[in-house]
């Protein structure tokens, strides 16, 4: 029998409500999760999604690739924990939120939405660390392309820009010494070097302000399986690192002091890596991290044998349980970020500065895959076993308190007792243009507290006050003649040519009224002989009197040189020891060539052996010039090969009656 009730509307109006309120919910959670997050979203979800689900694999199934022979590195001489560090990145970091984070509600969305961070979660999710390079792309996609964006945000907001010095945001790049690429052999007898300058995993953090770009800092990669966060916690504590760690010759008979003499070996491998990196490039800030964990540096200008250290682990700093925005500061994005925002406002080191400061400093023989190898896997396993990031031994960063040995101080017989005996003996430059604050180096009490426990610099340098009287006239010589040799104007190649066979001036050169003595001079003042020798005696005074001219060919990387003298504004043809055997062959091909010198080829007029090293970023220590003119014709000139200026000189030899 059919049911003749009439329907329940009121029923059916109610499931229909249910039923658009839950597609309502739906289509709302959808646009929650595909539309760009707030500042604060992304540190959580990068932290919640990226960085704790975050896997290693197994040493025994990790690569191991070729492990490279200990080289000479420079090395600090103590190793300081970074007090002041964690109150210095709050502050930017509250700064940072003043702009981006003005109210919780209010706060503008501008990054990666929850639905790519999830995406990305799950693509890292799939399979652990095992290699260097698993780790870089780990480390650009979840931490790295964020910093990008969130300053490039910053640079949208002109007090923003202002404050931290941003200019047109950042770069992240892989970095080798290119010229160092065309070294077969580093090889100039006369002017050997007892230290590596390696091209290893180094990624460089660059400022950019238009078409130029600024080194700010650079990052050493080290595998989690390799560097594990245990052995950071056990081995990372302030120490007379050259003098427990290089010139000890005791070994560690306690199996516990053996387990942790091998972390402070590994650790400090790897921050002595980084350190030699730092001191070459004249950076103040730099990191080491394992894609979990991320060891912040920095080296104070008027204390460069002191690396501070401070320590971020920001799966045991962040509670995802608390809805805190603070704690997000301690995230490796945020943690990340600062740094970056720190090294904006860091004074630019010039040449003369890293001189001064390399011979003062020691050489430690070091590689950290090598010295790793030394290490039986057996007590690799045991450290990862005996330190705990809960273990209140191995306390949190944020702690400010760090690891020392339960006995004896450093320099009592019963420590020195404990040190493993090593044949270790003491045996990748930026833009000339400091694009960096160039406010005074803030050292604060981080140095002040390292000065009272340093021992006496006698032994491997000079004593502090000369060194730091050193740089303070280094600091005002570097800035203002960056300034001066950058704005002159080059030489005419007609100008040169006058030079260069003592003839007439040239009225068009722009520099024509500096190389007259009087108003009535017609000739050049000196010969091209006098020019070349006064160049060398400027750069050899001060190696800041010359400006980097861009990317590096595959031979040379050209400088602009100016006389202070006469005025002369020519170009220098820099390059390494390793190839100035052959680049200086191109000075006999340039006196073949000189009836066409000034059209076909510019103009050549000499060589300079540098007394002092010129540290290029992307290329590597130039040691050597050749001298010539500037002009449009042929800027072709820094990839000149030499087979072909050889080929175009034989034809002109033979094409003569």
């Amino acid at each position: 029998m059919a049911d003749n009730s009439p329907p329940d509307y009121k029923s059916l109006y109610l499931q229909a409500e249910e039923g658009r309120k839950q597609e309502k919910e739906r289509r709302e959670r959808a646009e929650e999760r595909t539309r760009p997050t707030r500042f604060v979203e992304l540190l959580r979800h990068s932290h919640n999604l990226l960085s704790r689900p975050l896997r290693v694999e197994t040493p025994s199934r990790s690569t191991t690739g070729k492990i490279p022979l200990p080289t000479g590195k420079h090395c600090p001489t103590r190793l300081e924990h970074w007090s002041l560090c964690s109150t210095q990145q709050s502050e930017l970091y509250k700064s940072v939120c003043s702009y981006l984070q003005l109210t919780p509600a209010g706060a503008p969305r501008l990054f990666s939405s929850l639905h790519e961070l999830e995406g990305l979660g799950r693509r890292f999710s799939r399979t652990p660390i095992s290699s260097e390079q698993e780790l870089e792309a780990y480390e650009r996609f979840a931490v790295e392309e964020h910093v990008q964006d969130i300053i490039s945000e910053l640079c949208k907001i002109p007090p923003a820009r202002d404050e931290f010095g941003l200019g047109d945001g950042i770069r992240f790049s892989n970095h080798t010494n290119s010229l160092n690429d065309n070294e077969a052999i580093e090889a100039d007898a006369s002017q050997p070097s007892s230290v590596h300058h390696p091209r290893p995993d180094q990624f460089c953090i660059h400022r950019v302000d238009g078409n130029a770009s600024t080194l700010l800092t650079t990052v050493e990669y080290k595998p989690p399986h390799k560097l594990s966060v245990a052995t950071l916690r056990m081995g990372l504590r302030p120490m007379d690192l050259w003098k427990e760690m290089v010139r000890s010759n005791k070994i560690p008979t306690n199996q516990e002091a053996k387990l942790r003499y091998n972390a402070e070996r590994l650790v400090c491998s790897a921050l002595v890596q980084e350190y030699h990196v730092m001191v070459q490039e004249g950076l103040e800030y730099s990191y080491v991290t394992n894609g979990i964990a991320r060891v912040l540096l920095r080296v104070p200008q008027d204390e460069p044998s002191t690396l501070y250290y401070f320590l971020c682990d920001p799966n045991s700093e962040v509670n995802p349980e608390v809805e805190c925005s603070s704690q997000l500061r301690k995230t490796s994005v945020a943690r990340t970020l600062c740094l970056c925002l720190m090294a904006f406002r860091s004074t630019a080191r010039g040449q003369e500065w890293r001189n001064s400061t390399r011979p003062e400093i020691p050489i430690w023989k070091t590689s950290f895959d090598h010295t790793r190898s030394q290490i039986p896997k057996a007590e690799l396993r045991q450290t990862l076993l005996h330190s705990d990031s809960t273990n209140p031994e191995y306390p949190s960063p944020e702690s400010g308190s760090s690891y020392e040995l339960p006995s004896s101080p450093p320099d009592s017989p019963t420590a020195a007792a404990r040190r493993v005996p090593t044949r270790s003996q003491a045996s990748c430059a930026p833009s000339g243009v400091p694009h960096r604050s160039q406010s005074p180096d803030s050292s604060g009490s981080d140095s002040n507290q390292a000065t009272s426990r340093k021992r006496g610099f006698s032994q491997v340098a000079s004593s502090p006050s000369t060194q730091r009287a050193g740089h303070q006239r280094d600091k005002g010589n570097y800035q203002g003649n960056q300034a001066r040799y950058r704005n002159a104007q080059f030489c005419t190649q007609r100008c040169l040519l006058g030079l260069q066979s003592g003839g007439l001036l040239d009225d068009c050169c722009p520099n024509v009224m500096l190389h007259r003595r009087t108003k009535d001079d017609l000739r050049h003042p000196i010969t091209s002989g006098d020019l070349v020798h006064l160049l060398k005696a400027q750069l050899d005074e001060n190696i800041d009197r010359c400006i980097p001219l861009g990317d590096c060919g595959a031979y040379g990387a050209p400088f602009k040189l100016t006389c202070v003298v006469y005025g002369y504004t020519v170009i220098g043809k820099g390059t390494t020891s390793g190839l100035w055997k052959e680049v200086s062959r191109e000075a006999q091909v340039y006196q073949i060539l000189r009836k066409v010198q000034g059209s076909a080829v510019p103009v050549f007029l000499g060589t300079i052996d540098l007394a002092k090293i010129y540290f290029l970023h992307g290329a590597g220590e130039i040691r050597h010039m050749l001298v010539m003119g500037w002009g449009e014709k042929v800027q072709h000139r820094w990839n000149w090969r030499l087979g072909s200026a050889k080929k175009f000189a034989d034809h002109t030899k033979k094409s003569k009656p």
